[in-house]
């Protein structure tokens, strides 16, 4: 039998007993919670849903430390490992089963109001919805549901569209002081290369003779194999080669040591709101110029779709009117 209780905090309980087990659940609204209640208790009957008995025993920080262990090491991204923690703040003491779409969706407001972008926020939700299904498919966690797959994402800001102007790209240059700066930025606006593909540049990458250069560890897991200008074969044989480290720039170690020496660069330079990213903005707009043919463009740049393609690519009003003169 069902019996449904209002808690102190306004909410309704949800209490079912089926072959000496017990469920709980929790509603905004007594009819939300009643019409579960007949549904669950018919499913029951029928013995078309598993038992939730696991789901109601395990809170979700034993999910993400399953995650952590077998998972998380063979992903890429430093985001998430903050999203595992904004996550197991928020969620790691509750039970799966006690997880409703209403706590989705306070966790998404609190983490905007807190000063989180949209996209945060995004991946922030994604993460949840993957730590839950990773919970059903790979625990065996029966739920009857996915909550945070009810819950809509917010709003992101528009995509950048910030690209280095030629003025600004004179400025940035002359406020380099590590040696090695100029060399990635000038790769980096001739190939829109990534800044975690040009940290994993091996010189055993490079074809001086076909002037390609290979790239097995790509965002999108996918290799590929890029054509090099005169510009950038210039650049990379002018580079000193260090026969301790195979990597290009081995004197980075890490992303964000890189970013230290870029942002200094950057504020030396008095340019505003510029990213190193940006960079392959710039790069994939100023190669578009030269290659009409957006399947060639994309097999440089390494995006996946033509509505990704688009984000990278832009070009002035008075650039388009030129071609129309």
């Amino acid at each position: 039998m069902a019996s449904v209780l209002k808690t102190k905090t306004g909410s309704f309980r949800v209490q079912i007993e089926h072959n000496g087990k017990r469920e709980y659940k929790t509603f905004r609204t007594k009819t939300l919670a009643t019409t579960w209640a007949n549904q669950r208790e018919a499913e029951l009957e029928r013995g078309l849903i598993a038992s939730v008995d696991l789901a109601q025993r395990t809170a979700l920080n034993e999910v993400i430390r399953d995650y952590r262990a077998r998972v998380l090491p063979t992903k890429r991204g430093h985001h998430l490992k903050s999203s595992l923690n904004a996550l197991e703040r928020s969620f790691g003491s509750l039970r799966l089963i006690s997880i409703t779409p209403r706590d989705v969706s306070l966790f998404r407001d609190d983490r905007l109001k807190a000063g989180a972008s949209g996209s945060t926020v995004t991946k922030d939700l994604n993460l949840l919805r993957v730590l839950i299904d990773h919970a059903i498919l790979e625990m065996s966690i029966h739920l009857p549901s996915n909550p945070a797959r009810m819950c809509k994402n917010p709003k992101s800001a528009p995509p950048r569209t910030r690209v280095l102007e030629a003025s600004e790209e004179a400025l940035l240059f002359e406020a380099t002081k590590h040696p090695l700066l100029p060399s990635i930025m000038t790769l980096a606006i001739e190939t829109a290369m990534r800044l975690g593909e040009l940290l994993n540049m091996r010189w055993g990458h490079i074809d001086f003779n076909s002037r390609t250069l290979f790239i097995p560890l790509t965002k999108t897991d996918v290799p590929r194999v890029i054509p090099l200008s005169t510009k950038a074969l210039a650049t990379l044989r002018a580079l000193p080669r260090n026969i301790k480290d195979e990597r290009v720039f081995g004197c980075w170690k890490r992303a964000d040591s890189f970013q230290k020496t870029f942002r200094r660069a950057v504020l030396k330079s008095a340019i505003k709101d510029f990213r190193f990213h940006d960079l392959r903005h710039t790069a994939t707009s100023r190669l578009a110029q030269r290659l009409p043919n957006v399947i060639e463009l994309a097999a440089i740049t390494g995006h996946s779709s033509l509505s990704m393609l688009k984000r990278y690519y832009h070009v002035s009003s008075a650039q388009l009117a030129a071609k129309l003169a």
